[in-house]
């Protein structure tokens, strides 16, 4: 799959399921934004590193697009993490919203 650990290998699964079924259906589903976990694996699987230095990865928050305006280092480290969540949340929640299974 691509990826390290169990919950990021189901993630690939069922992502890789629901693209199949889209296909077989006639549509096109993109991947989930980069700003998601699922969509920061797919990313980082297909980002151009050639077969020879590939590594799998476990998800984590250096897959993850900067968010503008936040301080690096230590201190900032509470507020980044909750941006990211806060980006991803609404970014998956936009993703489902324009690929519903029932379309399928």
């Amino acid at each position: 799959t691509g990826v390290e650990g169990y919950v990021e290998s189901a993630a690939m699964g069922l992502l890789a399921g629901r693209m199949a079924a889209a296909e077989m259906a006639g549509h096109t589903l993109p991947a989930p934004s980069a700003n998601t976990a699922t969509g920061a694996l797919i990313t980082h699987i297909t980002g151009g590193a050639d077969a020879k230095t590939f590594q799998p990865m476990n998800v984590n928050f250096g897959l993850f697009p900067p968010v503008d305006g936040l301080k690096g280092g230590r201190r900032g480290r509470k507020d980044r993490y909750k941006a990211y969540t806060d980006r991803a949340k609404l970014d998956w929640s936009d993703w489902l919203t324009q690929s519903p299974l029932d379309a399928l």
